[in-house]
């Protein structure tokens, strides 16, 4: 035992298993180089004296923070906002503190915020990343490939500048699908509304419309966004005007250009679904907050957070993860009033 209010050491342990300084620290430290007779010792020594590790100390010299950082790079601060962000926020968070981190958000919304972040990763502020929503073409993207923590993105690109291992949902295959399902009801005329450039995301979606509308895609019936956000649907509506009688369904690469598309559509006159109808993706609150309520695709964007999570963890724990190393999350059909 050590005096009453004096708070035991290291050294007060090996004192009391009678081994090295260094053989209770390779011990404290997980190491294999501790025979099991002074592991014995050493542990009894731990419970009578009442040592408690100093963690700081224990990160430092192990070059660990005990941190994970979500890094989220956003045009829009709506995008914030959005059910499926906040939902893989929730679901990462939750694995990572059950492993005993502490998960760190970063947002880079800025050029200053940008470049901030890019120090801190050069600086290895984290034990792992989790990239979601990032650019391919700035300067944060070139700090991540010079890092040698582990990296672990959350949509699947062509990947050419951020060559790391992804979950993602079949965006692709979920809006081919949801196209398929109004083609099959009759709606043959249809027009895009793709979500912004700058989001693999949106590049797949709309793949999966292309493909599934085939010989009657129609580039002039495509609008493309400059965010995920209401006033998009509104605008390719309005951009759409004079095209809109003849059209039977407007498809959206997300539940809130939807909303915005329905909004506008009631104000040029037009009812949805019987003159046009219309689909969402992601099936976030808003989509049956709608009127009507929106006919769209079903992501689980908590499993998303908690994928990629354990997906970063695996490797920090040693797992070996090709960078070309895909999931791809199921998405499903959820058939309300909008089509």
């Amino acid at each position: 035992m050590t005096k009453a209010g004096k708070k035991a050491t290291i050294r007060d342990v090996a004192r009391l298993a009678g081994v090295s300084y260094g053989t209770v620290s390779r011990y404290l430290n997980g190491s294999a180089h501790v025979s099991p007779a002074a592991a014995e010792r050493i542990a009894q020594a731990i419970k009578d004296a009442r040592y408690t590790p100093n963690q700081a100390a224990r990160s430092l010299a192990q070059q660990r923070t005990q941190t994970i950082a979500l890094v989220i790079q956003v045009e829009s601060n709506e995008t914030l906002i959005q059910s499926s962000v906040a939902r893989a926020m929730i679901g990462a968070n939750q694995t990572i503190g059950d492993a005993g981190y502490q998960m760190v958000t970063l947002i880079a919304n800025t050029d200053a915020s940008t470049s901030r972040i890019a120090q801190l990763v050069n600086s290895d502020f984290a034990d792992g990343y989790m990239l979601f929503s990032l650019s391919e073409d700035d300067v944060l993207a070139d700090a991540f490939l010079t890092t040698d923590r582990p990296v672990v993105i959350s949509e699947v690109s062509n990947r050419s500048v951020l060559p790391f291992p992804a979950v993602d949902f079949a965006n692709e295959d979920g809006q081919r699908d949801i196209t398929r399902h109004l083609i099959e009801a009759g709606c043959t005329r249809l027009a895009y509304v793709c979500g912004p450039g700058y989001s693999p995301t949106a590049t797949n979606r709309f793949k999966g419309f292309r493909e599934a509308m085939g010989e009657r895609f129609d580039e002039r019936l495509v609008y493309f966004s400059d965010d995920w956000e209401m006033t998009s649907g509104e605008m390719a509506t309005a951009d759409f005007q004079p095209m809109l009688a003849e059209l039977d369904g407007i498809v959206c690469a997300n539940d809130d250009i939807a909303f915005g598309v329905i909004n506008q559509l009631n104000r040029f006159g037009y009812r949805v679904p019987e003159d046009i109808a219309v689909t969402g993706f992601d099936d976030s609150p808003i989509a049956v907050l709608s009127r009507p309520k929106i006919t769209t695709v079903r992501q689980d964007s908590q499993l998303h957070g908690r994928a990629m999570a354990e997906l970063v963890l695996s490797m920090m724990h040693g797992a070996q993860v090709e960078p070309d190393y895909v999931r791809l999350l199921t998405t499903t059909i959820v058939d309300r009033q909008s089509a």
